[in-house]
């Protein structure tokens, strides 16, 4: 696959217009045509690393480096250093993803995450997984759909907003536990664990004072 072959796809995924796509990253509908023909050979640097971001992407995807796509936004190429975003909110029927959603960027370094995998950084709300988990704390979530038992993950119930919170499998349940003991678990048994969804691992947790 060619790089204008994975703009062009990735475009699509997106819901995105050529036009729409070049406004987005300031340029005009006619040179995203050419980029995904191919007809320009050398994408200004820039203008690559805003595909990558309005594309959910990398540059090194883009450019045909790596297989498959990521996520994490390189500041540099030759830096140790990406940028992984940091959403408002996980939901159900909502792209975790889409522009709207994320509402900054956070800087980590290249060696502490894999670039085959998705990753996000999501705010705590609420006092539920205190004291280690903490209000406005971000934590690094490697986006999958599926945890160990007794690891913290993030989930979805239903329609609800996605929460962090250690996740326990019994033979025929499903546990949902927080720390702080002022907030009983809440299980689901049988039929009940379908209305559960595993957003992601927690990684990591960042505090800032």
């Amino acid at each position: 696959m060619t790089t204008g072959e994975r703009i062009k796809l990735l475009r699509k995924s997106h819901n995105l217009t050529q036009e729409e796509l070049g406004k987005k990253i300031g340029v005009q509908k006619a040179a995203i045509q050419k980029y995904e023909k191919g007809t320009v050979k050398n994408i200004k640097r820039d203008s690559i690393i805003k595909l990558a971001e309005i594309l959910d992407t990398t540059p090194e995807y883009i450019l045909g480096w790596v297989q498959e796509p990521s996520n994490v936004i390189p500041i540099n190429p030759d830096d140790a250093t990406v940028q992984i975003p940091i959403i408002g909110r996980v939901a159900a029927g909502i792209s975790c993803f889409a522009e709207d959603n994320i509402i900054d960027y956070e800087t980590v370094l290249a060696s502490d995450i894999s670039h085959a995998e998705k990753y996000v950084y999501l705010k705590v709300t609420g006092d539920s997984m205190y004291p280690i988990f903490m209000e406005n704390d971000l934590v690094l979530v490697r986006v999958q759909s599926s945890i160990d038992s007794g690891t913290y993950g993030v989930v979805t119930v239903d329609n609800e907003d996605g929460v962090v919170k250690r996740v326990v499998y019994g033979n025929d349940y499903i546990e949902l536990q927080s720390i702080n003991p002022m907030y009983p678990p809440r299980r689901f048994e049988g039929e009940e664990m379908l209305r559960i969804r595993v957003f992601g691992i927690v990684k990591e947790v960042k505090r800032k004072f």
